[in-house]
This record gives structure tokens, C-alpha cells and sequence, in this order.
């Protein structure tokens, strides 16, 4: 089985069916469209409630994930891949844009700000968002805008860049701290 078919044979299998409960689909326009909504406001209170330590962590998650959409907009311009509405696949419960699929950008803010967590003292956190990201996941499959594979390309580059990333990180904070000890 190539990828395109495993592609296209997962997609059909996670896809909403002209059966689909109403609910369930209420639900996965939720996850899709208005949590990143939600988790932006959520992070705008910790920033304004926050001590230095969770401010320093947000920031961390945003720097990453800004370096990941561009990334991401990088290779979106180099490789088309269609949305499932584009090649007349599937079923399309919301609109969108019908620009290239990979890598899913909101799996890879929710995937990148997971990692970012997970990697940090905040693991439990992190997997909690890591759980968050998988809804996002189904459900932008579930509603007919995404490919799985988009899903797990924007995952594997997010963990890949908070992997390294967080090595960068640390040494930045090292040298944050020394020159705070030469400074004292």
C-alpha cells in the first residue's frame, strides 16, 4: 500500500458519514475551529496572571510555534499537496480555502505548544495539550479539510523543532544566567 492509498484509506475510514450524528459534528467544528480561540484567551490570562516562570514558558511556546508556521508556509510553497474537497474526496462539513493540506497548521500549533509544554517541568500539561491536539486532528479529518498524513507531518516537524529548538532554548538560558551572575 503506497502512502497516498493509506492516505486516502484512513481519511475515508476517520471522514464524517452522511450518517454522522449532529453532535458529534457540533463537536469537531468545535475542535476545529474555535478551540485555537479558546487556548489563545486561556494563554493571554496566564500571561497577564502569571509569574515569570509561566511567562517565560509562554513565550518559549510562542517563539516555537511561530518558527514552526513559518516553516510550515516554507513548505507549503515548495509542495502542493490538495485538500480532500479539492480531489472530490470524502465529505466537507466547513469551508476552506482550497490552498495546499501539508502540514496542517492548526495540528501544528497545538502539536508545537504541546511539545513545548511536555518538554518543560509542565509535562503533565503537555501531555494534556498533546491530547488536545489529536481532537484538533481528527477533527479537521473528521470534517474533510485535511488528510491524516497532513496531521502527522505537522506533528513529527512540531515535536522536530521543540526537540531541537529546546537546545537553543537552554543554552540561550545559560548564558541568560551567567550574565546575570557577571552582573551581580
Amino acid at each position: 500500500m503506497t502512502f497516498s492509498e493509506l492516505n486516502l484509506s484512513l481519511f475515508s475510514w476517520i471522514n464524517a458519514s452522511p450518517e454522522a450524528n449532529n453532535t458529534i459534528i457540533h463537536f469537531a467544528i468545535f475542535m476545529a475551529n474555535d478551540l485555537l480561540y479558546c487556548m489563545i484567551l486561556l494563554f493571554a490570562w496566564f500571561w497577564l496572571r502569571g509569574n515569570y516562570d509561566t511567562k517565560k514558558q509562554i513565550l518559549k511556546a510562542f517563539i516555537f510555534t511561530s518558527i514552526a508556521i513559518l516553516i510550515s508556509q516554507c513548505i507549503s510553497q515548495v509542495y502542493y499537496h490538495p485538500r480532500p474537497f479539492v480531489m472530490e474526496v470524502g465529505r466537507t462539513l466547513i469551508y476552506h480555502a482550497p490552498n495546499g493540506s501539508f502540514p496542517s497548521d492548526h495540528m501544528l500549533i497545538f502539536s508545537t505548544i504541546a511539545f513545548s509544554y511536555l518538554f518543560s517541568v509542565q509535562r503533565k500539561l503537555g501531555i494534556f495539550l498533546l491530547g488536545m491536539a489529536w481532537l484538533v486532528a481528527w477533527s479537521r479529518v473528521y470534517l474533510g479539510v485535511h488528510f491524516p498524513l497532513d496531521m502527522l507531518g505537522a506533528f513529527l516537524l512540531a515535536f522536530a523543532l521543540n526537540f531541537f529548538g529546546l537546545k537553543l532554548w537552554n543554552l540561550y538560558k545559560d548564558l541568560d544566567s551567567q550574565m546575570k551572575c557577571n552582573r551581580d
